[in-house]
């Protein structure tokens, strides 16, 4: 059973990165980041603590957040497209990347399109690709701030290195293209349910925790070093590969049984609620 956030024995000096989700957990359910929060990531920055933001989200998708934190960008780390990519978010130098051909991009957009659902991606390329301008791909466009191409999935070149592909649609139709999916998928792709309407397909299996293993690779730091914050099924590898996982006091319940500490809500500053602990340590 996991331990309260403020009854975890958290040992000074154990530590040297914190990975934060954004959705649910660094951003409020009005998309905002708290005064209280930005001043503890202030405060572990200046005390030399790597701030890594891990998401689904292209780096100009975590940029338009990371901003407003008035942290320093350029020691500033971010793990994008749920793992796919690492990257030092104020100098937009990709530091590793793992993607897939676009020919397995193209089984997919027409396993999808039988299910009912449509499908964009992101290419190393051309950046966010999309089918039209449905209300799911759309919102992918108004928040991720990516430029965009529209494209047919079946004529893209078999060798465009794509990040991660989503499938979108209705709940059902997302139900039934998950179930249906072949074997040798699962085996390219680690697959993901990161919102109802959307069902994603990362490169490689790369994942939050995978792309946090690499970080600490890069840096030179133990991974029993780090702590990662999250709600969803997305944060659940980085959750089990962390020294310490935390989820929010609004996460799942497979996620909360996952993590080490339960912290509260990100409408209730679960973030610094935890962190603050961190810096009195």
């Amino acid at each position: 059973m996991p331990y309260r956030y403020d009854e975890f024995p958290l040992v000074p000096n154990q530590y040297r990165l914190i990975a934060l989700d954004m959705d649910g957990t660094l951003l409020r359910r009005d998309k905002t980041i708290s005064p209280r929060t930005q001043a503890v990531l202030q405060e572990l920055q200046r005390r030399n603590y790597a701030i890594v933001i891990e998401t689904g989200r292209c780096p100009s998708g975590v940029l338009r957040y990371a901003d407003s934190i008035g942290i320093d960008l350029n020691h500033t780390y971010a793990v994008c497209y749920n793992g796919a990519a690492v990257c030092i978010l104020g100098q937009g130098k990709e530091l590793s990347a793992v993607t897939a051909p676009g020919s397995a991009i193209k089984e997919i957009a027409a396993l999808a399109h039988r299910c009912g659902a449509k499908l964009h991606a992101y290419s190393q390329d051309r950046a966010l690709l999309v089918e039209d301008h449905n209300v799911y791909s759309q919102k992918e466009i108004d928040h991720s701030l990516s430029p965009f191409v529209e494209v047919d999935f079946a004529t893209i070149p078999d060798d465009e290195p794509i990040y991660k592909a989503i499938a979108v649609g209705e709940a059902d139709k997302l139900d039934k293209m998950r179930a249906s999916l072949p074997p040798h998928i699962g085996e390219q792709f680690a697959v993901m349910r990161t919102d109802s309407y959307f069902l994603e397909f990362v490169a490689g299996s790369s994942t939050k925790g995978s792309g946090l293993m690499h970080l600490c690779a890069l840096l030179h730091i133990d991974p029993q070093a780090t702590i990662a914050i999250g709600d969803a099924e997305n944060d659940e590898q980085m959750i089990k590969l962390a020294g310490l996982g935390v989820a929010m006091g609004n996460a799942t319940a497979q996620l909360k049984e996952m993590a080490q500490v339960v912290t509260t809500s990100c409408d209730e500053d679960g973030v610094a609620v935890f962190l603050e602990r961190l810096l009195e340590a």
